[in-house]
């Protein structure tokens, strides 16, 4: 789970995989873990007969697990499993139980195309952007029922994933798609953003003329990408750059550094693309 978590009761010798995340829990603190963290994701597939044998079986708890079972029998909404769960486990804290629940509660008042929505958008929080994106498209080409505005939404989410990726031209596409559905200014504005971090003045132009851009907004946008462009962080790395020239006279020494750097960054890029 990438923390270390108290147990209290005995680990299950199999664990509970759970497809969603790839992750196998071997407790019920684990479990507990998972919801709490994850609770964006959770959709009625949790509540499974699965689960419940794994609690009864691997675990120990007959009694929770038949509990458990009577639940799904009665078909009872999620945040009310879920808050049986949590509550048999003591992991969490009352007032974190009752956030989690009250989360969970809400996100089942929401359409479909608004859970699944909800949930690419917690994916991309978690810079998982890669399984965002797939969200993102597998909800655009969905048949749900889903409003111009909401629509054009997701094409919006959709572009800010693409362009932490820095897949600039895709980006574009989509926040021009985004602002025909949505109308907003955001979406506007950050396609225009993207035409200058890919320096297509070309396009820049194009669009400020095709969506009536007024001369004023155009130029803050402009202004804005310079003034980033000049940001200290940017320059401060410049002059380490020059710094770091004159301290390694050897070309090798130099190149080794640039190098270690370069690694970094695309370690940084994959981690963020990673599934």
């Amino acid at each position: 789970m990438g923390e270390l978590i108290l147990c209290s009761r005995p680990i299950a010798a199999v664990p509970y995989y759970v497809e969603e995340l790839s992750v196998n829990l071997y407790s019920l603190e684990e479990l507990s873990y998972y919801v709490f963290h994850n609770v964006y994701l959770l959709n009625a597939d949790f509540m499974s007969v699965e689960l419940c044998q794994w609690i009864g079986r691997d675990l120990g708890m007959p009694q929770l697990s038949e509990e458990m079972r009577l639940l799904l029998r009665d078909n009872v909404p999620l945040h009310i499993f879920v808050s049986k769960l949590l509550n048999a486990c003591g992991y969490l804290s009352s007032g974190e139980i009752r956030d989690t629940v009250e989360i969970i509660a809400a996100f089942e008042n929401k359409s479909d195309a608004e859970r699944k929505k909800i949930r690419a958008d917690r994916l991309l929080e978690k810079k998982r952007i890669l399984e965002a994106i797939y969200e993102y498209e597998d909800l655009l080409s969905s048949e749900d029922n889903v409003g111009e505005r909401l629509l054009g939404d997701i094409w919006h989410n959709l572009g800010t994933a693409y362009a932490r990726l820095f897949f600039f031209n895709e980006a574009a596409d989509c926040f021009k798609e985004a602002y025909r559905k949505n109308r907003r200014r955001q979406s506007l504005r950050s396609m225009l953003f993207t035409f200058r971090c890919k320096r297509d003045e070309k396009g820049f132009d194009e669009a400020v003329a095709y969506f009536q851009v007024p001369v004023e907004e155009a130029e803050i946008v402009r202004s804005e990408v310079s003034h980033i462009s000049e940001a200290r962080e940017i320059l401060r790395f410049d002059d380490e750059i020059d710094h770091m020239r004159s301290a390694y006279s050897e070309q090798n020494a130099y190149r080794s550094q640039l190098e270690s750097i370069l690694s970094r960054w695309k370690g940084e890029y994959l981690k963020i693309q990673r599934l």
